[in-house]
């Protein structure tokens, strides 16, 4: 059972747009404390993305590789069938 504390909405939103804002390890930390922190401040996450590289960062490894700089992600195969279970199974 969550804090009392994290029921309340606007609070909530506050903190989570602070941490994304200022410190986005701190708020995957702050996501992982608590299953009600947890989407709210994943999705926030995901809603500040600028680019599609930290989407293709969580693929398996052999997938794809970075650019000298980091600024580039190539996908460089398909990977194997067990590669895509992950993503093809529901939560």
């Amino acid at each position: 059972m969550p804090h009392p504390i994290v029921e309340i909405d606007e609070l909530v939103r506050l903190v989570i747009d602070e941490l994304v804002e200022t410190s986005p390890p701190a708020a995957v930390s702050f996501a992982l404390t608590c299953r009600a922190l947890e989407e709210p401040t994943l999705k926030s996450l995901w809603n500040q993305q600028r680019s599609l590289i930290g989407l293709v960062r969580v693929l398996p490894g052999h997938t794809w590789v970075e650019d000298e700089d980091g600024d580039r992600v190539l996908v460089s195969g398909r990977g194997f069938p067990v590669d895509w279970f992950r993503y093809k199974s529901p939560r």
